[in-house]
């Protein structure tokens, strides 16, 4: 498995390429047949091959679904090991920078998008459900506008739980007037190419979604 994964990351099974024939392949791998099939058959279940009827087994281009996956399943098993704590510690983490790299990358379309995201958040205000999604969806976007691909790949792989809690804190009395704010001086901060700025107003709009999320836990209490 070391030994494929290895000619694919260095071009010598290059995306969309079919494998050798199984003689060849456990010759040029040095073990047998029955090796390279067991190994083949497991990297077809990690997605990184797959074998179609007619055509055989081709090297496969991972999707950030499989790599986010696995990772928001194992955060979603893990029950009350995972607090609304540790989400905010990670989004800190994690979105505070975003927001700063965005202001310093972001392009003009990037800009206006944000821009557009945040109007059709101001026109579902009630209802909860779809305020949730453009929420995140805006999020999510500031994400892009740092044109670092792993950025958005990591905050992806928190996304399922940041749409449950946006879920149920949606439906708290006065969220809008609470969280719009700061998503706006985010925003003009990011326009502004104010990356401090924007890092502050990131870092005040998590703090008062982690202030509705404990209320909401405790009135569940």
């Amino acid at each position: 498995m070391e030994a494929i994964e290895k000619e694919i990351v260095e071009g010598r099974l290059p995306l969309g390429a079919s494998l050798p024939p199984e003689r060849e392949f456990s010759e040029r791998l040095g073990v047998s047949r029955t090796v390279v099939r067991e190994a083949v058959r497991i990297l077809v279940t990690r997605g990184l091959l797959q074998t179609r009827h007619g055509v055989g087994t081709t090297v496969r281009a991972l999707t950030p679904e499989q790599v986010t996956t696995p990772l928001t399943l194992y955060m979603r098993t893990c029950g009350s090991a995972v607090t609304i704590e540790h989400l905010h510690q990670v989004r800190m983490m994690l979105e505070v920078g975003i927001a700063i790299l965005a202001a310093e990358q972001a392009t003009e379309e990037d800009i206006q998008d944000l821009r557009r995201i945040f109007a059709e958040m101001e026109e579902v205000a009630a209802d909860p459900q779809q305020f949730a999604a453009k929420d995140a969806e805006f999020h999510r976007r500031i994400a892009e506008a740092t044109h670092n691909p792993l950025l958005t790949l990591l905050l992806d792989s928190v996304r399922d739980l940041m749409s449950e809690v946006r879920t149920r804190v949606g439906q708290r009395p006065g969220l809008f007037e609470r969280v719009m704010p700061t998503h706006l001086r985010v925003l003009e901060c990011i326009a502004s190419r104010d990356s401090e700025g924007a890092g502050t107003a990131m870092r005040e709009h998590l703090n008062i979604a982690l202030s509705i999320q404990r209320e909401l836990t405790q009135d569940q209490q």
